[in-house]
């Protein structure tokens, strides 16, 4: 789970579990043209970004939906059954198919920790905060002091807890298509995403098929290589709320990104020839201040085709 750098869009590496990057506000250069259905931007790193005016309902409080409303129209995935197929039914989690931290946790719950300078997390992610109803699992952020450790192990309260999800145990992949349908938070300073990251936990390879992050709540796609640059599509949150479905095509050539029908990003250069796995999850972006960490992203399904 990554962000833009702000100068260059380079990858930062949290050690080599996953990359961490400083928050771009609008001080890339880029260059626009304008097309019928939006504006096209090339951002400094040379990589096609789409900036989409998309008109949807407004976007109420997530903490208040039980009921599941109707993705808007997807990609066509394909034919076949999926080799993955997660759905939330009951009022328990799956723990077979999901696990709830990073495969480097323990029981008591986990929490990224990025070195110093890049950007960091303040959440605790705990299994409590996975809650299944409605056919939906809810992966709650609550303000809540909660009792964590430190990096080197020792005890540490957090003043948000969060959860969160990972296919590491229970499936790994390499090339194929991956459909999440999902309503992803916009609160000021959550850090909700749907991503991959390499299964051999030693790789820097990881790819992002939605994030939103900071302050102005900025959406994007990201796809980070081992070697070279980011490619990245920043988009309006607009595009991204109420109920979507996320869509990833990954081939030996060519990585493609959708939100709903509609194609984002393309990647070419540097596609991961390897396996992976995913995960979602809700961070907090900013240190703790009253009113932040609140909301959840929630998830239908999770289906993956192997290529």
């Amino acid at each position: 789970m990554s962000q833009p750098d702000a100068t260059d869009g380079k990858t930062l590496l949290a050690g080599s579990r996953m990359a961490r990057h400083k928050p771009m506000e609008g001080s890339t250069m880029r260059w626009r043209y304008k097309l019928a259905s939006g504006v096209l931007g090339i951002g400094a790193v040379g990589v096609v970004t789409a900036v989409v005016p998309a008109a949807v309902p407004a976007f109420g409080a997530q903490a208040s939906v039980t009921t599941v409303a109707h993705a808007a129209p997807a990609v066509r995935p394909p034919r076949g059954k999926p080799a993955f197929d997660a759905t939330f039914s009951g009022s328990h989690l799956n723990t077979t198919t999901w696990a709830t931290c990073y495969w480097w946790a323990g029981p008591k719950g986990c929490k990224n920790f990025p070195p110093a300078g890049q950007s960091q997390e303040y959440e605790w992610y705990l299994p409590s905060q996975d809650r299944v109803s409605g056919g939906v699992v809810h992966l709650v952020a609550q303000r809540k002091k909660t009792v964590g450790t430190t990096k080197a192990g020792k005890r540490a309260v957090y003043g948000c807890r969060s959860g969160m999800l990972t296919t590491f145990r229970s499936f790994k992949f390499e090339y194929g298509f991956v459909q999440v349908v999902a309503n992803i938070p916009h609160a000021n300073g959550l850090w909700p995403a749907l991503w991959l990251d390499a299964a051999n936990v030693k790789s820097r390879t990881e790819i992002d098929m939605v994030e939103s992050w900071g302050v102005n709540q900025e959406t994007a796609s990201f796809f980070h290589p081992a070697t070279g640059k980011t490619s990245r599509a920043r988009y309006r949150p607009s595009l991204t709320r109420g109920w979507k479905t996320y869509s990833l095509s990954w081939t030996r050539s060519r990585l493609s990104f959708y939100v709903g029908s509609r194609l984002v990003l393309t990647v070419k250069k540097n596609v991961p020839h390897q396996r992976m796995y995913f995960l979602a999850n809700v961070a907090e972006y900013l240190p703790a201040k009253p009113g932040r960490c609140a909301g959840q992203l929630m998830i239908r399904s999770v289906k993956i085709w192997k290529g």
